[in-house]
Protein backbone atom coordinates (compact mmCIF):
# COMPACT_ATOMS: atom_id res chain seq x y z
CA UNK A 1 0.00 0.00 0.00
CA UNK A 2 2.88 2.40 0.84
CA UNK A 3 4.62 1.59 -2.44
CA UNK A 4 1.39 2.29 -4.34
CA UNK A 5 0.97 5.69 -2.60
CA UNK A 6 4.57 6.69 -3.48
CA UNK A 7 4.04 5.59 -7.09
CA UNK A 8 0.81 7.63 -7.37
CA UNK A 9 2.51 10.77 -5.96
CA UNK A 10 5.48 10.44 -8.33
CA UNK A 11 3.19 9.87 -11.31
CA UNK A 12 1.08 12.92 -10.40
CA UNK A 13 4.19 15.12 -10.07
CA UNK A 14 5.54 13.90 -13.40
CA UNK A 15 2.31 14.98 -15.11
CA UNK A 16 2.29 18.47 -13.51
CA UNK A 17 5.94 19.47 -14.03
CA UNK A 18 5.84 19.80 -17.87
CA UNK A 19 2.69 21.96 -17.62
CA UNK A 20 4.28 24.27 -15.06
CA UNK A 21 7.45 24.58 -17.15
CA UNK A 22 5.46 25.33 -20.30
CA UNK A 23 3.45 27.96 -18.44
CA UNK A 24 6.65 29.65 -17.23
CA UNK A 25 8.07 29.61 -20.77
CA UNK A 26 4.87 31.17 -22.14
CA UNK A 27 5.49 34.33 -20.04
CA UNK A 28 9.27 34.59 -20.47
CA UNK A 29 10.23 38.08 -21.60
CA UNK A 30 6.67 39.41 -21.76
CA UNK A 31 5.85 42.55 -19.74
CA UNK A 32 3.84 42.30 -16.55
CA UNK A 33 2.57 45.55 -15.03
CA UNK A 34 2.12 44.18 -11.55
CA UNK A 35 5.71 43.07 -11.00
CA UNK A 36 6.73 45.74 -8.47
CA UNK A 37 4.93 47.32 -5.54
CA UNK A 38 6.33 49.47 -2.77
CA UNK A 39 8.68 52.35 -2.10
CA UNK A 40 12.36 52.15 -3.05
CA UNK A 41 14.91 54.65 -1.69
CA UNK A 42 17.65 55.27 -4.27
CA UNK A 43 20.88 57.25 -4.38
CA UNK A 44 22.61 58.13 -7.60
CA UNK A 45 24.55 60.47 -9.84
CA UNK A 46 23.31 62.62 -12.71
CA UNK A 47 25.19 64.73 -15.22
CA UNK A 48 23.71 66.67 -18.12
CA UNK A 49 25.58 68.61 -20.75
CA UNK A 50 25.45 71.49 -21.36
CA UNK A 51 22.46 72.60 -19.28
CA UNK A 52 22.99 71.52 -15.67
CA UNK A 53 25.59 70.97 -12.98
CA UNK A 54 26.55 67.37 -12.21
CA UNK A 55 25.32 66.15 -8.86
CA UNK A 56 24.23 63.51 -6.42
CA UNK A 57 20.57 62.79 -5.85
CA UNK A 58 18.39 60.89 -3.42
CA UNK A 59 14.86 59.86 -4.28
CA UNK A 60 11.93 57.69 -3.29
CA UNK A 61 10.40 55.75 -6.19
CA UNK A 62 6.87 54.48 -5.50
CA UNK A 63 5.57 51.60 -7.62
CA UNK A 64 1.90 50.54 -7.69
CA UNK A 65 0.57 47.15 -8.82
CA UNK A 66 -1.42 48.80 -11.62
CA UNK A 67 1.74 49.85 -13.50
CA UNK A 68 1.80 53.47 -12.30
CA UNK A 69 4.37 55.15 -10.12
CA UNK A 70 5.94 58.37 -8.94
CA UNK A 71 9.26 59.74 -7.76
CA UNK A 72 10.23 62.53 -5.36
CA UNK A 73 13.81 63.50 -4.72
CA UNK A 74 16.55 66.02 -4.04
CA UNK A 75 19.47 66.98 -6.32
CA UNK A 76 22.67 68.30 -4.81
CA UNK A 77 24.70 70.01 -7.53
CA UNK A 78 28.47 70.27 -7.53
CA UNK A 79 30.32 73.23 -9.11
CA UNK A 80 33.14 75.74 -8.48
CA UNK A 81 30.88 78.03 -6.42
CA UNK A 82 29.77 75.17 -4.17
CA UNK A 83 26.69 74.04 -6.05
CA UNK A 84 23.11 74.10 -4.88
CA UNK A 85 20.04 72.04 -4.13
CA UNK A 86 16.84 71.45 -6.08
CA UNK A 87 13.91 69.06 -5.76
CA UNK A 88 12.32 66.95 -8.46
CA UNK A 89 9.07 65.03 -8.94
CA UNK A 90 7.61 62.90 -11.71
CA UNK A 91 4.79 60.50 -12.44
CA UNK A 92 5.28 57.54 -14.75
CA UNK A 93 3.96 54.21 -15.93
CA UNK A 94 6.18 51.16 -15.99
CA UNK A 95 6.45 47.60 -17.24
CA UNK A 96 8.65 44.87 -15.83
CA UNK A 97 9.53 41.60 -17.54
CA UNK A 98 9.78 38.28 -15.76
CA UNK A 99 13.56 38.70 -15.93
CA UNK A 100 13.24 41.91 -13.87
CA UNK A 101 13.96 44.48 -16.59
CA UNK A 102 11.97 47.68 -16.09
CA UNK A 103 10.99 50.34 -18.64
CA UNK A 104 9.52 53.71 -17.68
CA UNK A 105 7.25 56.02 -19.69
CA UNK A 106 6.69 59.65 -18.65
CA UNK A 107 4.13 60.38 -21.40
CA UNK A 108 5.99 63.48 -22.61
CA UNK A 109 6.12 65.17 -19.21
CA UNK A 110 9.09 63.88 -17.25
CA UNK A 111 10.93 65.24 -14.27
CA UNK A 112 9.84 68.58 -12.85
CA UNK A 113 12.83 70.28 -11.16
CA UNK A 114 12.30 73.16 -8.71
CA UNK A 115 15.18 75.35 -7.47
CA UNK A 116 14.49 77.25 -4.25
CA UNK A 117 16.42 79.79 -2.19
CA UNK A 118 17.92 77.78 0.71
CA UNK A 119 17.30 80.61 3.20
CA UNK A 120 13.83 81.90 2.25
CA UNK A 121 12.53 78.75 0.49
CA UNK A 122 11.34 81.06 -2.32
CA UNK A 123 11.04 79.34 -5.72
CA UNK A 124 13.80 80.67 -7.98
CA UNK A 125 12.87 78.67 -11.09
CA UNK A 126 11.08 75.55 -12.32
CA UNK A 127 11.90 73.35 -15.31
CA UNK A 128 9.97 70.33 -16.62
CA UNK A 129 11.81 67.86 -18.89
CA UNK A 130 10.02 65.60 -21.38
CA UNK A 131 11.26 62.38 -19.75
CA UNK A 132 13.41 60.89 -17.01
CA UNK A 133 15.43 57.72 -16.40
CA UNK A 134 13.93 55.08 -18.69
CA UNK A 135 15.41 51.72 -17.67
CA UNK A 136 16.00 49.63 -14.60
CA UNK A 137 16.41 46.20 -13.08
CA UNK A 138 14.72 44.74 -10.01
CA UNK A 139 16.37 41.87 -8.12
CA UNK A 140 14.56 38.51 -8.10
CA UNK A 141 13.70 38.95 -4.40
CA UNK A 142 12.29 42.45 -5.06
CA UNK A 143 14.57 44.09 -2.48
CA UNK A 144 17.06 46.00 -4.65
CA UNK A 145 16.64 48.12 -7.76
CA UNK A 146 18.79 50.01 -10.27
CA UNK A 147 17.41 52.89 -12.33
CA UNK A 148 19.22 54.56 -15.23
CA UNK A 149 18.85 56.60 -18.39
CA UNK A 150 20.86 53.88 -20.10
CA UNK A 151 23.11 55.47 -22.72
CA UNK A 152 23.13 59.27 -22.71
CA UNK A 153 19.57 60.37 -23.40
CA UNK A 154 18.49 63.66 -24.95
CA UNK A 155 16.02 65.55 -22.77
CA UNK A 156 13.97 68.53 -23.92
CA UNK A 157 12.53 71.30 -21.74
CA UNK A 158 8.73 71.28 -22.13
CA UNK A 159 7.94 74.01 -19.56
CA UNK A 160 10.30 76.50 -17.94
CA UNK A 161 10.49 79.85 -16.20
CA UNK A 162 14.30 79.58 -16.02
CA UNK A 163 15.91 82.08 -18.44
CA UNK A 164 18.94 79.80 -18.74
CA UNK A 165 16.76 76.85 -19.89
CA UNK A 166 13.92 78.15 -22.09
CA UNK A 167 11.27 75.83 -23.56
CA UNK A 168 12.73 73.66 -26.31
CA UNK A 169 16.25 73.54 -24.83
CA UNK A 170 17.83 70.10 -25.18
CA UNK A 171 20.57 68.45 -23.18
CA UNK A 172 22.19 65.02 -23.04
CA UNK A 173 22.06 63.31 -19.66
CA UNK A 174 23.47 60.27 -17.93
CA UNK A 175 21.76 59.21 -14.72
CA UNK A 176 22.21 56.10 -12.61
CA UNK A 177 20.85 55.13 -9.21
CA UNK A 178 20.80 52.10 -6.93
CA UNK A 179 18.42 51.52 -4.06
CA UNK A 180 16.48 49.20 -1.86
CA UNK A 181 12.89 48.61 -0.84
CA UNK A 182 11.94 50.55 2.27
CA UNK A 183 8.14 49.96 2.35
Amino acid sequence: MKKLAVFVVIAAMAMLIPGAMASADDHKGKPIHHGIEGVYAVTGFSSCSPATTPGIFEADYTFNHDGTGSVEGVNRGINASGGGTSTFTAEFTYEVTHEGRITFDYHGVGNKVVKTNPVTNEVLWEVTWDRGPGHGVISPDGKTITITCGPPVVLEVVDSNNPGLPDGTTTSCVTTAVGMRVK
